[in-house]
């Protein structure tokens, strides 16, 4: 078929595949470039690279191995000029020399690339993607042919061809290199220690010599002072070259580009006359100044390298210093002459240069730099750079080692940036008002990045930066308060709510904001072991000025009226004072806080706080006030945001043990927990709905932060019914509406149960032991469940279903083993007979509601299953119920769940259940639950069931985009049917076998006796026991099972035996999941490729979970493992199938037929092997019901 496409047919097919008219076209053009032009590789999906996989739709059958294929790509390199098809050519030859470059010979290796390094030579005009893709091919023969081929290692000699050119072939031969060495330095993903090798001895014998040539092109270049595109193109190309060399991974520590800027360059010795001889500083500064941009930048690029290369590279401390020195002289220059401060104006250099100060000043010692003849000058200048740009230059770190002069002269730029640093916040409030800038303050996350720099800097003269913040503060706290008396003052006059007053006001309280974050984030810097008693009392003074502040700010917000104040104003405000009680918390309050004399001294003389506990109190005192609402509408959006973010500063203060000891104990916390619910509160208020999924959530974390304080102390019985009170009031209403008493109308319940199901939730979520845990169960069974199955009942679509799911999945989670009744108590049946009536309610409703738009499913529906299953799932494996007790006494409570739960599961197909992970993984969790301890235990299951968790387990398993716990709870759920079958086979022939020599033997009949006819036939034929016993038995064996009882034995041995046979006879020969897998051989054989298969071809991070179900599945059929292994090694190149013949063997090798520990530890040992060697080679994956060794319905 090969034979008869033309070359304008291939042509066609390539611009299809890159060019497409539509998606169908391309799958086709890709399926049938696949057929002609095979890769014989496995490559998940396809790209548009042309590398599809083949094996799924084949291939033609007289292309019979890589070297074919690849012949076929090189001849349509020779005659075609499409730009389309010499990429596919290029890209497929790539796929096949990466997959298959060991089936190539030494000769065929070396041909392929000659032809290559030709065919780039002849060929210089080609498109810039052309060009890269088969430099990129090239690299990438040179790389894997590296140890073997002595003629590779000759890499520059064999490219100076090229340099012997024009500056076309020179551009070339530069990017050949740059190919090469980009691609030696990638780690490998088969054979690491063979590309590693490779790696070092590309790096030992082509990687200087390399940089050296470039080096010298560059200095030409430099000299010529040409400026034709040509020649630009030359210099970007040498730069790159140059860039590629020095970003070589020298020693194998594979750092990654983000982290490049954490290290230093780790050059080999063998470099050095490159760094001390060659002038290598003088060309990249020379470069820098000469070239215009973009190539300055790369040059940039090339000096930042430079600026960090290892210390110990250099001969000795001259060598050292003088380069150092030449930084240094270039970095001043750049800074005080008008031509380097021109080059800067381009955002790239400049960029670029803070990038190579910032590793220049990570790399060099400070006391190596203070040396330098002009460091005060040099200082000078960096400082004011770095106060221009506001820049993090901490070279502030670690004044030990410096003189005194310039140690005081980094001392005096320091304090200049803090000034200049705070003179920008505060000029920023006017940019911000008129509109010319954004502000800062509208993104607390990004705000407090650059706090944290600012704050390591100004700490390093705390006392002076600190007074320059201080009396700022000050002045402007003054100012403001003279601002709120002429506000106050014309209440009730015509100027009243005047524009320019509001406009300065709004300033003020701006800036003050500005200040209350910068000193908070000064105190927040502080480090224990390296603070002062001088800057703990600046932290006093700091925090002193803030907390008279928030003092008078609560003065003045009752006395002014509404429309003075900025509802943004006020949210910026209230954001830096929780960020001050934050910081302060996590550096004054806890186990270290009486270290901290000087601080406490200071608000005890100013404040009266003299102890923790008391500041805690006026933290909790103070922040509560952000609670409560002001009622203007206008001002909703931003109380929202603060209850948010005050409710985290509670969650924080109540997080740590000591410090929510300490808050339980405040005067204002016991007043919290007795009227929880104030009115004032309107976030409490189910009314006020928030679009910010956050913001809707605060109920919920104000009652998780309550739980937590009320239960900080052990004996909390009496402050529990107190706390409940205002619940048992409004439930108790809704109670008495619910029976027709009242004054409450639908609307109103709906609501009341909406934000009391939030709460409650949030208040059960930090329950976290028993004594909790019966307190509330006490109160709230049996008098409140009612209502709650009746509200569910009336309003199951609605949005308070999903709020009752939501509290009742917490409600009956068992985190901490909390959920525990005595052995005497009932409670635990209880509790799911209430499960059980809730989730048949919600259940029967979700099964009658259809799915309108298929766009909005999940909310509509797939959200209450998911719940629906979450609740299941902690309450099967809640182990505080005695589930079979509702089958000894005729109880459906577990029975309605069960049946639900399966009709949900068919309701839902699979590529919903898996397309959706919140879904599959409830799903998943219940599967692995119900197969742990519920499945065997029934009497039998549906067969659509059956095959919806079979089908649904196996197409969960091979998906690579899906979180891997849903695989692994598949796996789990496999790896215990199959446990159950085969322990139930190997127990089975073990009791009815005569003797048994190997566990092997016990596997091989796929027909199960039936235990009471064998035991039956065994007694008749032995004279072990009396006639009457053999009678006996044989009457019951024959007799009518109503009638077996009858049967006189005399002895009791003859009575037990009679017992046990009839016990056997009633439990009807094999279980019904036994006899299903044995029926349905195929559907475990479909699990057993889909599982064999996602250990040979992927990567995945939870090996261990795959191989525990693989040993069961191989273990039910040994002889389907043994074809399909087979047919899989067959289908492999030649060259590949007898070391893979070896690691099949090797997998069940000391593998017994018994799922015991050892075997199963043996066995995973085995699969790690077999996987760890199946990854070095590349393998073709068969599918088996092509092979006829699986049926079709499979």
């Amino acid at each position: 078929m090969a034979a008869s496409l033309d070359l304008q047919t291939l042509e066609q097919y390539c611009e299809t595949l890159y060019n497409p008219p539509n998606p169908p076209g391309r799958i086709q053009a890709e399926s049938l470039l696949n057929y002609h032009f095979p890769t014989f590789s496995n490559i998940n999906g396809s790209n548009a690279n042309g590398a599809g996989s083949d094996s799924v739709q084949g291939h033609n059958p007289n292309i019979t191995s890589p070297i074919e294929s690849a012949l076929l790509c090189r001849n349509l390199l020779e005659n075609s000029t499409s730009p389309y098809a010499l990429m596919f050519a290029t890209s497929r030859l790539k796929t096949l020399v990466h997959d298959h470059f060991t089936s190539f010979s030494t000769a065929e290796q070396h041909g392929l690339r000659t032809f290559v390094l030709q065919y780039i030579y002849e060929h210089p005009d080609l498109q810039p993607f052309i060009i890269s893709s088969q430099a990129q091919l090239f690299a990438i023969i040179t790389k894997l042919g590296w140890i073997e081929n002595q003629e590779f290692r000759t890499l520059l000699d064999q490219i100076q061809v090229f340099f012997q050119q024009g500056i076309g072939h020179r551009i070339l031969g530069i990017r050949l290199l740059t190919a090469v060495s980009t691609e030696m330095n990638l780690p490998g993903t088969k054979n690491v220690v063979k590309h590693r090798k490779a790696a070092v001895g590309f790096r030992d014998a082509q990687l200087l010599p390399i940089f050296q040539a470039a080096l010298s092109m560059l200095q030409s270049v430099l000299r010529s002072q040409q400026s034709d595109p040509q020649t630009e193109k030359l210099k970007e190309s040498l730069l790159l070259l140059m860039k590629a060399c020095l970003a070589f991974d020298f020693i194998g520590s594979s750092y990654e580009d983000s982290s490049e800027d954490l290290g230093s360059l780790q050059i080999p010795t063998t470099w050095r006359p490159v760094f001390e001889e060659s002038g290598y500083l003088d060309i990249l500064w020379e470069s820098w100044k000469t070239f215009a941009s973009p190539v300055s930048v790369l040059v940039m690029e090339c000096l930042s390298q430079a600026a960090s290369i290892r210390r110990s590279l250099f001969s000795g401390d001259d060598s050292r210093h003088a380069y150092i020195y030449r930084f240094m002289q270039e970095i001043m220059l750049t800074l005080t002459t008008a031509a380097g401060q021109n080059k800067l104006q381009d955002l790239g250099n400049y960029h670029e240069f803070c990038r190579m100060l910032s590793r220049f000043k990570m790399t060099y010692q400070l006391s190596e730099v203070c040396s330098y003849k002009d460091i005060l000058q040099w200082l000078s200048a960096v400082g004011e750079f770095t106060a221009q740009g506001f820049l993090s230059w901490k070279t502030v770190g670690s004044l030990s080692s410096v003189k005194h002069e310039t140690e005081l002269h980094i001392e005096a730029i320091t304090i200049n940036l803090t000034g200049a640093y705070l003179k920008s916040c505060l000029e920023c409030v006017h940019a911000v008002i008129e509109g010319e800038a954004d502000d800062p303050l509208e993104s607390e996350e990004a705000l407090l990045v650059s706090l944290d720099m600012f704050a390591n800097i100004a700490r390093t003269k705390h006392t002076e930066s600190g007074r320059l913040l201080v009396n700022e503060f000050s002045n402007l706290s003054i100012k403001y308060r003279e601002l709120i008396q002429r506000a106050t003052s014309m209440i009730g006059t015509a100027s009243a709510g005047s524009t320019d007053i509001n406009e300065s006001l709004l300033i003020d309280e701006l800036k003050l904001t500005w200040l209350v974050y910068l000193m908070s984030s000064i105190i927040g810097a502080r480090v224990m072991y390296q603070s002062t008693s001088e800057q703990d009392h600046m932290d006093g003074e700091f925090a002193c000025e803030i907390l008279g502040f928030i003092h008078q700010l609560q003065v003045w917000t009752a006395q002014r009226p509404l429309y003075f104040a900025s509802p943004d104003a006020h949210l910026y405000i209230q954001s830096s004072i929780i960020y001050f009680y934050q910081q302060f918390r996590a550096t004054y309050i806890g186990e270290e806080s009486s270290k901290a004399v000087k601080v406490y001294t200071q608000l005890s003389s100013r404040w009266g706080l003299n102890t923790p506990n008391q500041v805690l109190n006026v933290i909790m005192d103070s922040a509560l006030n952000n609670l409560r609402s002001s009622g203007d509408p206008s001002w909703k959006k931003q109380e929202d945001l603060l209850v948010l973010r005050t409710l985290k500063l509670f969650t924080n203060l109540a997080s740590g043990y000591s410090s929510v000891k300490y808050i339980r104990k405040l005067d204002t916390t016991k007043a919290l927990l007795k009227n929880h619910s104030a009115p004032e509160f309107k976030f409490l208020d189910p009314t006020r709905k928030s679009s910010d999924t956050a913001v809707a959530r605060c109920r919920t974390i104000y009652y998780t932060m309550l739980s937590r304080i009320l239960f900080a102390e052990d004996n909390v019985d009496a402050e529990f019914w107190r706390f409940i009170k205002p619940w048992e009031a409004t439930l108790d209403r809704v109670a008495l509406a619910f029976v027709g008493g009242g004054d409450l109308g639908e609307e109103d319940i709906r609501l009341i149960l909406l934000g009391m199901f939030k709460d409650l939730r949030g208040f059960v979520t930090s329950i976290t032991n028993r004594r909790q845990y019966n307190l509330f169960y006490e109160w709230f069974y049996p008098a409140y469940t009612p209502i709650v199955l009746r509200a569910i009942e009336i309003w199951p679509q609605s949005e308070i279903g999903i709020a009752i799911l939501r509290f009742w999945h917490e409600f009956v989670t068992n985190k901490s083993s909390r959920v525990t009744f005595d052995s005497s108590s009932p409670n635990g049946i209880l509790l799911f007979r209430e499960t059980s009536h809730l989730l048949s309610a919600y259940g029967s409703n979700l099964l009658s509601r259809p799915i309108t738009d298929e766009s909005t499913r999940w909310s509509e529906k797939y959200k209450g299953i998911m719940l629906y299953f979450n609740i299941m799932s902690v309450s099967l494996s809640g182990k505080y119920t005695n589930f079979g007790v509702f089958k000894l006494y005729g109880d459906k409570a577990l029975d309605r769940v069960l049946d639900i739960f399966f009709q949900l599961m068919l309701a839902i197909p699979v590529a919903d259940m898996i397309a959706f992970p919140k879904l599959g993984a409830s799903f998943f969790s219940v599967i692995d639950v119900f197969a742990t301890d519920h499945m065997t235990g029934m009497p039998s299951m549906p067969q659509p069931v059956l095959e919806y968790i079979f089908r649904a387990v196996g197409e969960s398993v091979p998906l690579l985009g899906q979180d891997s716990s849903c695989s692994t709870m598949a796996c789990s759920a496999i790896d215990k049917i199959c446990s159950f079958v085969l322990n139930w086979l190997i127990k089975n022939k073990t009791r009815t076998s005569d003797s048994v020599d190997s566990a092997d033997e016990m596997l091989e009949t796929d027909e199960v006796e039936d235990p009471v006819h064998v035991a039956r036939d065994r007694l008749l034929s032995t004279g072990s026991i009396n006639g009457t016993a053999a009678a006996a038995a044989a009457a019951a064996a024959s007799a009518p099972a109503g009638s077996r009882g009858s049967v006189d034995l005399t002895g009791r041995a003859n009575s037990l035996l009679s017992k046990r046979l009839q016990e056997q006879q009633q439990q009807g020969g094999a279980h019904w999941l036994v006899e299903y897998v044995l029926r349905n051989k195929d559907v475990m054989n479909y699990l057993l490729v889909v599982l064999f298969s996602v250990v040979v071809f992927e990567n995945r991070n939870n090996h261990w979970a795959l191989s525990r179900p693989l040993l069961g599945l191989i273990l039910l059929n040994r002889e389907f493992f043994a074809e399909y292994t087979s047919l899989f090694i067959q289908a492999q190149l030649p060259d590949r199938q007898e070391p893979l013949q070896k690691l099949v063997n090797g997998l069940m090798e000391g593998i017994e037929t018994n799922l015991s520990t050892a075997n199963r530890d043996r066995f995973t040992t085995n699969t790690n092997a077999f996987r760890r060697e199946c990854s070095q080679m590349t393998l073709m994956p068969v599918s088996p019901d092509s092979s006829g060794i699986m049926s079709e319905d499979t």
